[in-house]
């Protein structure tokens, strides 16, 4: 099958003299398609539902998507503070915050209880599949560098801090809830 997107991307950048690079970038877009994978249709005949001939979102659509970076720069020779040169010069620091939308999944529809085990019973919705998207994510990370001259080239010391508060982003998503799985959680038939 084939997957189409339609979207905008948006992108402004800045620079204040030696010591300060930014931008901001931001895209809208949308996905869709007949089937988000090669497979997908022999499956869902498989497990006895119609064949799709619509158009729905891809799985892998992830509509909003914004970053900021900030790079600072301390140049050589021109330490922070006027203070310590050689010591608070000649390094750089990178932040990056990034949003994005959560992943799609297709929501499921409550059929009440089974007697037997006393548990509820979901179907999928398959009128508005990959209809709704989880949780977003969102994280900062921080680079910092330090560039030391050596007499035969330059050796670069750096810390890299990946997700700084700790975000915690679903990589599953429950189709029951929304969101990651989280322990006595209802799930659908079959999980």
């Amino acid at each position: 099958d084939y997957g189409r997107v339609r979207g905008i991307e948006v992108e402004y950048k800045t620079r204040f003299g030696n010591w300060f690079r930014g931008g901001v970038a931001g895209s809208y877009s949308i996905a869709t398609g007949k089937s988000s994978t090669p497979n997908e249709n022999v499956v869902r005949i498989q497990q006895g539902e119609p064949e799709n001939i619509r158009e729905n979102y891809l799985i892998w659509d992830r509509p909003v998507q914004v970053s900021v970076t900030l790079n600072f720069t301390v140049p050589k020779d021109q330490p922070l503070f006027d203070a310590a040169p050689g010591i608070l010069d000649n390094w750089n620091a990178f932040v990056r915050l990034f949003y994005q939308s959560g992943k799609r999944y297709t929501p499921q529809l409550y059929t009440g209880t089974d007697p037997g085990t006393n548990r509820p019973q979901y179907i999928a919705d398959l009128d508005n599949i990959n209809g709704k998207t989880g949780d977003p994510w969102f994280y900062i990370d921080i680079n910092l560098e330090k560039i030391i001259e050596l007499g035969f080239g330059k050796l670069v010391a750096s810390l890299e801090i990946q997700n700084v508060l700790n975000t915690q982003n679903s990589q599953i998503v429950n189709p029951v809830t929304g969101r990651a799985y989280e322990y006595g959680d209802a799930t659908q038939t079959g999980y």
